[in-house]
């Protein structure tokens, strides 16, 4: 009767083992999905004065537009006070992303925050090391603790209107308008004359 049994328990052994295998086989997979990702974001935010010192521009801007184009954003943005560099009323903003970038992200349109950029001109580069964050109270308060009240960035000007002469020349003065029609009238003055001193002949 045992060398019946021990078939029976080396056959069920088998069975579980492979029932295991199974088990590991399905499971794993979802285990490695629900694994956290190593974040793709390495720097060090800092102290904001260290990022006011690494910026070129500080400003309030207003979200118009977010494109984007793979992993890189570009902002349209509507600047309203600058307290570091010269932003115009329409600029730009680049924050490159990917796995190796801290890019700022889908930045929501018609909310306004306070930009820390860098570059010379539109577009800036910005990301989200460099200290942009959404224009609270407590951020404003900071910044102008640091950079004083700003200046308000205003639209351009309207383009004025320029008067284009026709013709370079002066115009002509009367005596030179009139000179044709008297020279016509002496002219026929004379020919009346003629015509009476004919007739009297």
């Amino acid at each position: 009767m045992l060398g019946a049994v021990r078939p029976a328990a080396t056959m069920l052994l088998a069975c579980l083992g492979l029932l295991a295998g199974l088990v590991v086989g399905v499971a794993g997979p979802a285990l490695a999905a629900a694994a956290p990702a190593p974040a793709a974001c390495t720097c060090k935010q800092g102290q904001l004065e260290q990022q006011v010192q690494r910026a070129d521009v500080v400003f309030i801007g207003t979200v118009d537009n977010v494109e984007l184009a793979g992993d890189d954003h570009t902002y349209d943005i509507t600047a309203s006070r600058a307290y570091q560099g010269t932003p115009e009323r329409s600029t730009q903003i680049v924050s490159v992303g990917g796995r190796n970038a801290c890019g700022l992200g889908e930045l929501g349109v018609g909310t306004t925050y306070v930009f820390l950029a860098t570059g010379d001109a539109a577009p800036y580069d910005a990301d989200s090391c460099g200290g942009t964050s959404v224009a609270n109270p407590a951020k404003v308060d900071k910044i102008e603790a640091l950079l004083g009240e700003g200046t308000s960035v205003e639209p351009p000007p309207p383009p004025t209107a320029e008067l284009t002469r026709v013709e370079d020349s002066p115009p002509a003065g009367f005596a030179r308008t009139a000179a044709p029609g008297a020279a016509a009238a002496l002219i026929g003055l004379l020919g009346l004359v003629v015509v009476r001193r004919l007739a009297r002949r």
